[in-house]
C-alpha cells in the first residue's frame, strides 16, 4: 500500500526536528530547475503568479532566493509542513518503527519537489501544483510532473501490492495519470464527513485533519491490506458502507 498526501502552505522550520535521520529528495534536480525559473522573477511577479498577498509574497521571494544555499533552513518533509493534515499525522511523536514504515509507504506530492518521502530534507518553499509555471515540458506543473510522477508511483505501487490510498487533494492527485497505472492498481479514495442538522457533510478543516489521522493510523498499525483500512476509528470516525460507492469510501462521525 502506498499513501499519498498533499503538502501544506503552513511551514515549521523553527522548532527542532525530533529525529536526526534524513534522506535526499529523489527529484532534487527538478526542484532546483523549477526554483531557478522562479528566481528570474521579481517579487511582484511571484505575487501575481501565485495570487498571494504582499507579506506572503516577500516570504516566498526570500525562499526562492535562498533555496539550496548552505545557510538556508532545512528540515525533514513530514516535520517541515505544519497544516491540518500534518496536525493529524503528528509525525513528531513517531517511533523509529513508525518512521521506517512511513518512509516506505507515505508519499507527499509536491509542486516543487514532485514526490517526497517523510525523511527527505526540504527547504522552505511555496509552489502549489496548480501554479502556471511555464517550463521545458509545458505550460504548468502538471505538464512538468505528470509523466515523472506517474512512472514513479507505478513503480512504488507494483512493489507494494498495487494499492493506492489516495489521501491527497484533487489538486495534487490529478497530477497522476490514473489510466496509465493500469487495471491492476486499486485506488481507494476516502472522504470524511461530519454529522450535521442537514445530514452528513464534508467540512474542509476536519477532512484535512482526518487525512493525516488516517495516514497515521495506517503507519502505526502497519496496514497493508484494504479491508484493514475499514477499521479506521481515530477521533470517532467509522466506515459507512451505505454512503460509500465502490472505492470512494466515506468515513463518518
Amino acid at each position: 500500500m502506498i499513501i499519498t498526501i498533499s503538502p501544506a502552505k503552513i511551514l515549521d522550520f523553527e522548532s527542532p526536528a525530533t529525529i536526526e535521520k534524513k534522506t535526499k529528495p529523489l527529484f532534487e534536480k527538478d526542484a532546483h530547475y523549477l526554483n531557478d525559473i522562479l528566481k528570474d522573477l521579481s517579487a511582484n511577479e511571484i505575487g501575481t503568479l501565485m495570487n498571494i498577498n504582499p507579506k506572503i509574497t516577500l516570504d516566498v521571494y526570500q525562499y526562492v532566493q535562498s533555496f539550496g544555499i548552505g545557510r538556508a533552513q532545512k528540515k525533514q518533509a513530514a516535520l517541515g509542513y505544519n497544516g491540518m493534515v500534518y496536525l493529524g499525522l503528528n509525525s513528531k511523536t513517531f517511533t523509529d518503527s513508525d518512521w521506517e514504515f512511513a518512509q516506505k509507504h507515505l508519499t507527499i506530492l509536491s509542486g516543487l519537489y514532485g514526490a517526497l518521502r517523510p525523511l527527505d530534507i526540504i527547504h522552505p518553499y511555496r509552489l502549489e501544483m496548480h501554479t502556471k509555471v511555464v517550463n521545458d515540458r509545458g505550460a504548468d506543473l502538471y505538464a512538468y510532473w505528470r509523466k515523472t510522477l506517474t512512472e514513479y508511483l507505478a513503480r512504488q505501487l507494483k512493489a507494494n501490492g498495487n494499492i493506492w490510498l489516495n489521501l491527497a487533494s484533487n489538486e495534487y492527485s490529478k497530477v497522476i495519470d490514473k489510466k496509465a497505472l493500469g487495471k491492476k492498481v486499486r485506488i481507494i479514495t476516502p472522504s470524511f464527513k461530519q454529522d450535521t442538522p442537514k445530514g452528513y457533510k464534508q467540512i474542509v478543516v476536519y477532512a484535512k485533519k482526518a487525512r493525516g489521522l488516517m495516514s497515521r493510523f495506517v503507519i502505526q498499525n502497519q496496514i497493508t491490506t484494504i479491508e484493514d483500512l475499514k477499521h479506521f476509528d481515530t477521533e470517532g470516525y467509522s466506515f459507512s458502507p451505505s454512503l460509500s460507492n465502490g472505492d470512494d469510501w466515506v468515513f463518518i462521525r
